[in-house]
């Protein structure tokens, strides 16, 4: 055999190479994971250290945006232009089993061209072309939207058709996310104490609404539970599945970190986003003790860290934040000890058990079984709701009628902005109800509830639903509605697939399970939303890579 077909024959499968377009995506996540969680308005100063934050709220969620829209414009010229230059070898090599353009299409894709499609349509026939098209507009002296319009959905479509071919996982870039999260989340904890280390505060002592309700450099409750949901998940998966054990300790260690803001958090979104993933996420981890004793772990130590938030709050004179939401409970209740003792035991007995007889592998009733249970007490809660809500109206429930019977009121009136919105709706001509009045066009819809609003709840108007699915069905119809759920369900039931052959699409699936649940009583913003889009396209990413090398010879 000659030299030059020796050194052909052990040249790597084109699949196999790490290319340059795989490079430029793993920095579009590093920036993406990193600078963007971090980036607010900053000014200039002529002193040290020459930066100050105290901007940093001023208009937080227009500069995500705005950075957001420079990285996917970069990211995708960038990755075109590579292509169209022939830049990466695959394109150079004759490959007989290459697809035409149609048939390399997946099922997530024509949902992602769906959604794209119908929401160009609504946009182009919506009677608010500036707010669908730019996602906000001027309505006399306020400005109404939060920037969710045709331009960052193509901007999403955009990154996703781009991550899902040219996405080749590094875990240096899932480590440095991490590391940053567990930055937010330890300002997070520091801002719930009236700690300011970076001084984002000094302007807003005076204006209850921001000091109260705004933390670290993601903004508001409502935006910081859903980065909550987007990340921390994706952490604890990242540990449950870490090889190093350097990167064990720092992923442990941030999970610990991020219980902790879930309290200070103090939003109810959190608890349906990181309770979601710990059903789905126990019971695809249950047959595999050596990943389950590390999922419970984490649990372990999640609650364990809320216990010693109390201490840290005890030493600080009890000065903090107000704390009303769910997860604050577990902080202060003695029966979490119970909970904190029962976890203990299950991960004691589970890592004896791999101990014991490594490799071993859980009966397959087990995953059934939980799920069964996570299932019924699902359906108990919601059982428990409909009780309450419309058999035994009268029992008096104290605080926990908040939660327990819904009506007008119910989630700080949310339950009035989905009825209203829900009428709404069903005003609708035939063509709003399939393609909706455009994106983010909630404000113009919801106007004639104004005044009820105000005089019932004092809020004098509101540009979205407080749930994600009720803004869709409004702004994209029922067409708009369907794509988006079929994207998001097709990217997951694609990842969970894919696990037999790549146990890290579980990892990126864990994101979006989260995200999802939240976003029942959540707003869609382009300060979380931006990571679940691409953590839904790394889902995709990971499926398309199985399914290539399943076809391998």
């Amino acid at each position: 055999m000659s030299k030059s077909n020796k050194k052909k024959n052990t040249t790597k499968p084109v699949e196999e190479r790490y290319t340059l377009p795989n490079s430029m995506a793993n920095l579009f996540l590093l920036a993406a994971f990193t600078l963007f969680p971090l980036f607010v308005n900053l000014t200039l100063v002529p002193g040290f250290p020459f930066i100050s934050f105290e901007n940093g709220f001023r208009a937080i969620r227009h500069y995500k945006y705005y950075l957001f829209l420079v990285l996917a414009c970069l990211f995708v010229i960038i990755e075109i232009m590579l292509l169209v230059t022939k830049s990466a070898e695959e394109i150079k090599e004759p490959n007989p089993k290459r697809r035409t353009l149609t048939k390399s299409l997946r099922f997530t894709d024509w949902a992602m061209l769906a959604l794209v499609l119908s929401s160009a349509v609504s946009t182009l026939f919506s009677p608010y072309f500036d707010a669908a098209f730019f996602g906000e507009a001027t309505v006399g002296s306020y400005t109404v939207g939060r920037n969710n319009g045709l331009l960052l959905i193509l901007a999403y479509a955009a990154v996703y058709l781009a991550l899902t071919r040219c996405f080749r996982y590094k875990e240096y870039v899932f480590t440095a996310m991490a590391v940053v999260s567990g930055v937010i989340y330890l300002l997070a904890v520091l801002n719930g104490f009236y700690i300011d280390p970076l001084r984002m505060f000094v302007q807003f002592e005076d204006n209850p609404t921001i000091y109260q309700n705004f933390m670290t450099t993601i903004g508001n409750k409502n935006m910081f539970s859903s980065y909550i949901c987007v990340t921390l998940p994706v952490i604890i998966c990242l540990f449950v599945q870490a090889g190093e054990l350097w990167r064990k300790v720092v992923y442990l260690a941030v999970t610990a970190v991020g219980a902790m803001a879930v309290v200070v958090c103090d939003s109810d979104s959190v608890v349906l986003g990181l309770g979601a993933f710990a059903a789905v996420f126990t019971v695809a981890y249950a047959k595999t003790p050596r990943r389950l004793k590390r999922l419970l772990l984490s649990f372990t130590v999640m609650l364990l860290s809320v216990k010693l938030l109390r201490l840290f709050a005890l030493w600080g004179g009890d000065r903090y934040k107000e704390l009303t939401a769910l997860p604050s409970r577990l902080m202060f209740s003695n029966a979490a000890f119970i909970a904190l003792g029962v976890l203990a035991v299950l991960t004691a007995a589970l890592y004896a058990l791999d101990w014991r007889k490594p490799g071993f592998r859980m009966p397959k009733a087990v995953p059934f079984v939980l799920g069964g249970v996570f299932a019924a007490a699902a359906l108990a809660g919601l059982g428990t709701l409909v009780y309450f809500s419309a058999i035994d109206t009268q029992s008096d429930l104290g605080d926990a009628a908040r939660l327990l019977r819904y009506g007008d009121a119910w989630g700080t009136h949310r339950g009035f902005m989905w009825n209203k919105a829900l009428e709404a709706f069903g005003g609708f001509n035939v063509f709003q109800k399939l393609f909706g009045t455009g994106p983010e066009t909630f404000y113009y819809t919801f106007s004639p509830y104004f005044s009820e609003l105000w005089s019932r709840f004092g809020d004098t108007s509101t540009d979205a639903a407080h749930n994600e699915y009720i803004n869709y069905l409004l702004n994209l119809g029922i067409v708009g509605l369907a794509s988006y759920l079929t994207l998001a369900g097709g990217a997951l039931v694609r990842a969970f697939k894919a696990a037999k052959r790549n146990p890290l699409s579980l990892v990126f699936a864990s994101a979006v399970v989260a995200y999802l649940a939240q976003a029942v009583v959540n707003i869609a913003l382009p300060i979380a939303t931006p990571l679940f889009v691409i953590f839904l396209s790394l889902c995709e990413a990971t499926a398309r890579r199985a399914e290539k090398e399943r076809e391998a010879p």
